[in-house]
């Protein structure tokens, strides 16, 4: 009786670290649901963010040894993490469907899938527009009535000497992460654009396949 009673104890004990795992999504929840699914809507508007505040940030408050760290840490996780959750959203649809919704997709795509776009050109805004307002309070003094003088001369040399000198400096970390991310996600935007379609047209509304737990 004592080793049936412990036995039946241990099979009734949960496994460790079970909160944990869900966390980190190498489980699913206990009611099926699949964890992280909140990423799988906000993973763009997530990445679009990280550039769109981070770059200014890190040319502003980071010394160029830790821009080298952070831009280490950033190539291996965030494309990793863009490219997952944008599958596992299509995944989703049609282990939970059996078929992709149109709407859905076509919601996906249109809108979801340019959120990371308007993050880099929010960045690329925010330091043409330091850049300008530094060009001309450095040129005001400079301009003595000629306008042909000022186009020509004054502002050509000021701009120069403005791109490694203005307040919100872009160097190549800056530019990388922003140039890098901008061809990345349009890549994954093509490659999940492509396996949607072959979905859709795999298994159309109205042509529900059988999906696991199903009879």
């Amino acid at each position: 009786m004592a080793d049936t009673s412990q036995h039946t104890a241990a099979a009734e004990r949960p496994a460790r670290f079970v909160r944990l795992k869900i966390a980190l999504g190498m489980i699913p929840e206990p009611s099926g649901r699949p964890s992280f699914i909140w990423l799988e809507r906000w993973n763009t508007v997530i990445v679009g963010f990280a550039v769109a505040i981070g770059v200014p940030l890190l040319s502003l408050f980071v010394a160029y040894e830790d821009k080298k760290t952070i831009l280490i840490w950033w190539l291996a996780i965030w494309l990793i993490f863009f490219f997952f959750f944008e599958g596992r959203e299509l995944n989703g649809q049609m282990q939970g469907r059996g078929a992709i919704k149109q709407e859905q997709w076509s919601a996906q795509q249109r809108n979801a899938a340019q959120h990371p776009f308007w993050g880099f050109i929010f960045a690329i805004v925010a330091w043409f527009v330091v850049f300008a307002v530094h060009v001309a309070i450095k040129v005001y003094p400079a301009f003595d009535g000629s306008i042909v003088h000022l186009i020509f001369s004054v502002i050509p040399k000021q701009a120069w000497a403005s791109l490694f000198d203005t307040p919100l400096y872009y160097g190549f970390v800056e530019w990388f992460i922003i140039l890098q991310a901008w061809v990345g996600v349009n890549r994954v935007n093509y490659i999940m654009s492509d396996v949607g379609n072959t979905y859709s047209k795999a298994a159309p509304m109205g042509e529900r396949t059988i999906s696991r737990g199903e009879h």
